[in-house]
């Protein structure tokens, strides 16, 4: 391999045995197994290396190493429709920024979604080898103190005042805590300093990151390397393939680098669940140089249930920047016997360079060519940024950060779209909604617990849009071209020779941190590849002779949480109906025809009113119908509606009531009308004006974010208030006390919220 002298390392030939597209935890096995084998191999990744003492620091300028828009930076993040992705850039994918947590899912995940011969069971050599590679261990005490980190502390009191404490574990890290010097593939690294920085590369080199064990030894064993190259298309070429790359940071190259053709026997495509997908999606639909590839290509997204949120003013200090970024997690089981909910809770953290940068996040301060590319929704988002940023960097110290991650429904769909061929992600948020509301609902009662106030990421205050760092699916294993792109060895159906060997192929969430899984299924697949390839069938890992077995924290959780029994019915809820009518126009009419007629008749869920009060957003479910003038010649029935009632903006005593309603016409067409009760003090508007009259605007589903600006008003009428306060009922309120009190609490959340927002110098939670 080449180094060039505009900072990248290029290949120095166009023609290998095998290629590997991508360096995270898919590539980085991949390209490792490869080599030991003596296959021709060469991995190619689209950022940078990134050594010990090379990430950026840098915050007085954006594109000082920090973005992908900018120069290849180490970080991208693409808001893709109906969710944030944040991803990494570098040799090493999404290991030189991610938690360094390295768990193992319960049986039940693989009984969801995966096919056959898929299990717990058979992937447990494959996680052991994994768990080998990154040398892997819970957090000890920090040496300094003697103590666990105070955030680590906090948490295990949260979970004994929940009764949680069951499922609480410290999970597996591939951290390395004691001793400087070579690990055990010969790469020097130093022991971790609980400085808090692994999520924005750690310099001092204590994070087992996959350029410090896999990719050292695919490397040792011959591998060539080529980063700063990225992917374009992949093509058929004799009895192999052909891929067009793109080689940035070439001298006098521009944005759009240097292209360049490299043939391959074998190709393995391991750029992320996102990348991986979009590089079959352009090679099928925009270059069409593989067009007859699966028609489930896209199909099967899931974000992993990933939720994120905070909490602010915790009585004691939780110092996020003190130790890995994450060290505990809890296993929960929450909701009814009819919706039960299972998710993983864990505290998170941040470095105070982190709290920095996004304080300065600003469209002004990105380069012309990168803010270019930033469309509005994003320009929203990035104006709040300021805010968001100080809000984590004043009260550090008493800051608490709370990923949740759960079964998602993986039903989404990754695809390209117009003339640009943009990638787009459809999620339906409502659809994974029971979810998120638990989440949301167990982060807020230990916020609450620690004497915190919760709050949320902007995207989801704005857009209900969920932040996630774990994107899976797109190109998954199926049984047939049908229901999958890969079989399950990873060879894509109709293709041979074509691999996906990372997140993509992933069928379904993992509910947990999903790089262990990732490793492992790819250590499995790559076995299978290599005993084809060289005609050795016995071949495995030399690595696997090493293996010993490693205690597994999440599965004692597991078996102790199941132990308890199935989770509580619902506590007392509410139900009350609403009427609101009015005009709204939409976006097909043309320029002047008016706005049309809207009616609105809404049944108001709130399932358990303890789980609502202690949501930050405080959710409900929203059924009933929807009238529009033109588009239903009846009442439409809404399709699993959601409302936010008096969720806090900004994390001040400001208060929005948001309605989230969708519904199909008479031609089959889906809608969302999307409205917005703002409830504050404000020139000619009172409290009664402010709960009554509602912004509107409809769009379809996929252009939710562009609906910036209200199109229209409806209102509920003096009548139907009192319609309203008539129809409030509770719901799972054993005699008539509880019933009585129910709505008493109720009334007194609502109250209180309302006028807590009218009054100047509010300020109470």
């Amino acid at each position: 391999m080449t180094a060039a002298q505009g900072g990248g390392e290029y290949l120095d030939r166009d023609q290998f045995e095998a290629l590997v597209i991508g360096s995270g935890f898919g590539g980085a096995v991949a390209v490792c197994r490869l080599a030991q084998a003596g296959v021709d191999v060469a991995v190619v990744e689209r950022g940078r290396r990134w050594p010990p003492g090379s990430f950026p620091r840098d915050l007085s300028r954006l594109d000082a190493g920090w973005l992908w828009l900018c120069d290849q930076g180490l970080y991208d993040a693409r808001p893709l429709n109906d969710i944030l992705a944040v991803q990494a850039a570098g040799y090493g994918g999404g290991s030189l920024v991610y938690a360094n947590v390295a768990m193992r899912p319960p049986q039940e995940v693989f009984d969801r979604f995966w096919p056959e011969p898929y299990s717990r069971a058979a992937l447990e050599p494959y996680y052991d080898l994994v768990a080998h590679m990154l040398d892997v261990q819970p957090v000890p005490a920090d040496p300094r103190t003697g103590q666990l980190p105070p955030k680590t502390r906090l948490m295990a009191q949260a979970a004994g005042l929940l009764g949680q404490a069951a499922g609480f574990f410290h999970p597996n890290l591939a951290v390395r805590f004691e001793g400087d010097g070579p690990n055990r593939f010969g790469v020097p690294q130093k022991a971790c300093t609980f400085s808090g920085q692994c999520d924005i590369g750690c310099n001092e080199g204590a994070k087992n990151t996959l350029d410090l064990n896999y990719l050292a030894l695919a490397e040792q064993h011959g591998a060539s390397v080529g980063t700063r190259t990225e992917a374009v298309h992949i093509a058929r070429a004799g009895d192999g393939y052909q891929v067009r790359l793109r080689e940035h940071g070439q001298p006098g190259a521009g944005r759009e680098g240097v292209a360049r053709d490299v043939e391959a026997r074998y190709v393995f495509v391991c750029a992320g669940a996102l990348g991986t997908t979009e590089l079959l999606l352009r090679s099928r639909d925009q270059y069409r140089t593989l067009p007859d590839l699966p028609s489930a290509l896209g199909h099967g997204y899931s974000g992993n249930g990933d939720f994120l949120s905070f909490g602010d003013g915790l009585r004691e200090l939780a110092e996020p920047s003190n130790g890995p970024t994450i060290t505990t997690a809890a296993l929960l089981h929450t909701g009814t016997i009819t919706d039960e909910q299972w998710f993983v809770l864990e505290e998170g953290g941040y470095s105070e360079h982190l709290a920095k940068l996004v304080r300065t996040l600003h469209v002004s301060r990105l380069p012309a060519s990168a803010a270019r590319l930033v469309g509005a929704s994003t320009r929203r988002v990035l104006g709040t940024a300021r805010d968001f940023g100080a809000a984590l960097d004043d009260e550090a110290a008493h800051t608490a950060v709370l990923l949740a991650m759960g079964g998602d429904r993986a039903d989404g769909r990754i695809e390209l779209r117009g003339p640009r061929h943009r990638l787009h992600v459809t999620w339906d948020v409502t659809r994974n909604d029971p979810l998120y509301e638990a989440e949301r609902a167990v982060s807020g009662q230990v916020v609450r617990a620690l004497g915190g106030r919760p709050f949320g990421t902007p995207t989801w205050r704005l857009f209900r849009q969920p932040v996630t760092v774990h994107n899976l699916g797109g190109a998954r294993i199926g049984i047939d071209p049908e229901h999958g792109v890969v079989d399950a060895d990873g060879e894509v159906f109709g293709h041979p020779g074509l691999y996906v060997l990372d997140g993509a192929a992933l069928p379904g969430a993992t509910g947990a941190n999903p790089s262990s899984t990732i490793a492992a299924v790819a250590e499995r697949c790559i076995e299978a590849a290599v005993r084809r390839i060289t005609g050795r069938h016995d071949w495995v890992a030399p690595q696997r002779a090493e293996v010993e077995p490693r205690d597994l924290p999440e599965d004692r959780a597991v078996r102790a949480v199941v132990a308890q029994g199935r989770p509580r019915r619902s506590g007392p809820g509410l139900f009350f109906r609403e009427t609101m009518r009015g005009g709204v126009a939409i976006p097909t009419d043309p320029p002047g025809h008016g706005r049309r007629r809207v009616v609105l008749r809404l049944g108001v869920l709130v399932p358990d009113l303890r789980t609502f009060l202690d949501d930050p957003v405080h959710a409900a479910r929203l059924a009933g119908t929807v009238e529009v003038e033109g588009l239903t010649r009846g009442p439409a029935a809404v399709d699993r509606g959601s409302l936010h009632l008096l969720a806090r903006i900004q994390g001040g005593h400001r208060r929005t009531m948001e309605y989230i309603v969708p519904f199909v016409d008479d031609g089959g067409v889906s809608w969302l009308l999307q409205g917005s009760k703002q409830v504050y003090r404000r020139r000619g508007v009172g409290p009664w004006r402010a709960t009554t009259r509602m912004d509107v605007a409809l769009t379809a589903p996929g252009d939710r974010y562009d609906a910036l600006a209200p199109t229209g008003t409806v209102m509920i009428g003096v009548v139907d208030v009192a319609r309203l306060l008539l129809s409030l009922r509770p719901t799972g309120a054993a005699g008539v006390a509880t019933a009585a009190a129910t709505l008493v609490r109720f009334g007194g959340f609502f109250a209180g919220r309302v006028l807590r927002a009218f009054l100047p110098e509010a300020r109470g939670k």
